[in-house]
């Protein structure tokens, strides 16, 4: 069954709740309609979200603090802000988020892809075993990013490193073109290094030109065909940014 819902707000929350189906919904509100998000998890486990369409003018899909055991699936999302875990690290004692897998899903004229995303500043939370396994790109400005300095509108930002611990994260089955030159971007926080992300083919392109990714603080290793090359570093390495280009020709 497809159901149409607009909002003027959040679509849908899903708070404090366990084994939650979502399947088949078509969600739309305006392109510039802020705080939007389609669906909205937090503080739950056991949610399956799968066959929907989300237009929106915020995240199509947010996962806030103490999400587990989540399966995203068969989601076409645009325009929007993408898929995001986070924001995380708002407050000091924040429940993390763990066991997200995101798989074949499709994003068009979205900003973001897939997102992590967590506040400047100090955090006991954290971001781990998540999979995204299967996604398409259609001039997205960010498809693959990871953002410790979320500050929306950018007032009253805090100034710490993020402390949000983001680890095992893997990134495969990954293709389609970027809106911006750098198609992979991750930024990590120099308090809590991203630790052992994982991708395997990724084929990004941008308008003809070379393709960049962009790591800092990031850890981890890649396999298969990428483009961009990887920017990730090995275990030991220093912390310093290092960006990779490639040729699309």
């Amino acid at each position: 069954m497809q159901r149409e819902h607009a909002s003027e707000l959040f679509n849908i929350v899903i708070d404090t709740s366990s084994n939650v189906q979502v399947d088949g919904l078509n969600i739309q509100s305006a392109a510039t309609s802020p705080n939007t998000d389609g669906i909205h998890v937090e503080q739950s486990t056991g949610v399956t979200i799968t066959n929907t369409y989300i237009k929106t003018g915020d995240d199509c899909i947010s996962i806030g603090q103490g999400t587990q055991n989540l399966w995203i699936e068969k989601v076409t999302c645009g325009p929007g802000h993408g898929i995001s875990n986070g924001s995380l690290g708002k407050s000091a004692n924040e429940a993390g988020v763990q066991n997200v897998t995101v798989k074949n899903v499709a994003f068009s004229g979205t900003t973001n892809g897939l997102r992590i995303k967590s506040w400047e500043r100090s955090s006991n939370s954290f971001a781990k075993q998540i999979v995204f396994d299967g996604a398409t790109m259609d001039n997205v400005k960010n498809p693959i990013i990871i953002d410790p300095h979320y500050c929306p509108h950018n007032e009253g930002c805090p100034t710490e490193n993020s402390g949000v611990k983001i680890s095992n994260v893997v990134y495969k089955n990954i293709k389609g073109t970027s809106a911006t030159q750098v198609a992979v971007d991750f930024s990590c926080s120099a308090s809590a290094p991203c630790q052992g992300i994982s991708m395997t083919n990724v084929e990004l392109t941008y308008q003809g030109q070379p393709v960049k990714s962009s790591c800092e603080h990031a850890f981890g290793s890649a396999t298969g065909t990428m483009v961009p090359s990887s920017c990730l570093q090995s275990s030991g390495s220093s912390n310093r940014r290092l960006m990779a280009f490639v040729s699309n020709n």
